[in-house]
């Protein structure tokens, strides 16, 4: 509901490309401060214990949204502030959940569970959200908001309900056998840089999510003057786009097992950098949708693909910490591509992004493309893959 509700909100405030764009800056720059300190402690401590901890200061900060949208007392800069923070929580709830996930599921199932993961979300949060969030923002400002502080607080227990099975609770390090925060961070980055698979992964990925981000970042103003789209419209356009992130999710596992991994991950490169020149030269409604649809369909193959590859190959040991140089790399460009997406736009016009952003994504596909797909066909297959350990 949020995810309709926070761009209208914006919008409300204001005009500025700038300022509207310095919202999604705000939402993802913990992930490019806080995601490799946090690396290192998701390791350190128990990942279920931290994923409470973070959805209660969620609930407690999407609170205060709620009342001060509903009271009227809130402004662009407070709101801005106020995500800062739950992006924060954002950076712990996400790796830890991903580290957390290969102690509760066989490696086996690792695709076909992160693919059922990931089309509830999407179902829950953008097919039926979406709609939602918007007609409520337009009932009563601060409604959205106040589901979404409910929702984590009841988020919050549902985590702490679940159980470890006792055959994947495996001795951790020690205290003693436990170095500096400095020596566990290094160990991390000089794990992923000597991989040249998952250094290849992120680092197309932090140029994909920084191109794709310039358009997104004003989208709520594209689609209200190219468009024409705002209110419970908007809400409805999001939740269209969302039936390929469906299909992706549900479907994920099995396009990785028809394409195979390789050409799975470099297709959907392919779309992610494709879709922004339908943005630009055809701005209606449906070919938006369509767009979006497809772009949605790869992001989630993507994502299934890409999370299980990375499950299966970094050591449980080490995940916290290379997930979070990864995460650094690959999402801690979003919020600068927020920053470049609402200046091209504020200097130019509010289709420039897109195709900024179709430009740049080609350009990295056809360079790093060949390497990516070569070191992917060089991994080995899953059913060959030893599980890797539990962590307590």
């Amino acid at each position: 509901m949020v995810h309709a509700a926070a761009p209208l909100l914006t919008l409300s405030l204001t005009s500025d490309e700038r300022l509207i764009a310095g919202v999604s800056f705000c939402s993802m720059i913990p992930w490019l401060v806080l995601s490799l300190p946090a690396g290192v402690y998701i390791d350190r401590f128990d990942r279920r214990k931290m994923m409470v901890v973070a959805n209660i200061i969620r609930a407690a900060l999407f609170a205060l949204i709620a009342f001060s949208a509903a009271t009227g007392s809130l402004s662009i800069w407070i709101f801005m502030a106020i995500l800062i923070g739950v992006g924060c929580c954002e950076v712990i709830f996400d790796m830890s959940a991903q580290a957390f996930l290969p102690q509760i599921v066989p490696d086996h199932l690792l695709e076909k569970a992160n693919g059922r993961l990931s089309s509830l979300e999407l179902i829950t949060n953008t097919f039926i959200g979406l709609p939602l969030g918007a007609w409520a923002f337009v009932v009563a400002v601060g409604v959205p908001f106040g589901v979404d502080a409910a929702s984590f607080a009841l988020a919050a227990v549902l985590v702490a309900s679940i159980r470890i099975p006792s055959s994947a609770v495996v001795e951790s390090e020690s205290l003693e056998q436990r170095k500096s925060f400095k020596a566990d961070l290094v160990k991390g980055l000089r794990w992923l840089w000597s991989n040249k698979l998952i250094r290849t992964l992120a680092i197309m990925l932090g140029i994909t999510n920084m191109t794709t981000m310039f358009g997104d970042a004003i989208f709520v103003k594209y689609a209200a003057e190219e468009l024409g789209v705002t209110g419970r419209a908007y809400g409805f356009l999001l939740a269209l786009t969302a039936i390929g992130s469906i299909l992706g999710g549900l479907l994920g596992d099995k396009i990785a097992k028809r394409l195979g991994i390789a050409q799975s991950i470099v297709y959907s490169y392919f779309v992610f950098g494709f879709v922004g020149i339908i943005y630009f030269f055809m701005p209606y409604v449906w070919a938006v949708a369509i767009a979006a649809s497809l772009m949605g369909l790869a992001g989630t193959t993507w994502n299934v693909v890409t999370v299980s590859l990375r499950q299966r190959v970094i050591p449980a040991e080490l995940f916290g910490r290379v997930n979070s140089v990864y995460r650094f790399i690959g999402t801690g460009s979003i919020g600068i591509g927020a920053l470049i997406g609402g200046q091209i736009a504020y200097s130019t016009n509010l289709r420039m992004p897109f195709l900024a952003a179709a430009v740049l994504g080609l350009l990295a596909l056809a360079v790093g493309g060949p390497t990516l797909f070569t070191e992917v066909r060089n991994y080995i297959a899953p059913d060959a893959t030893p599980a890797p350990p539990s962590i307590t």
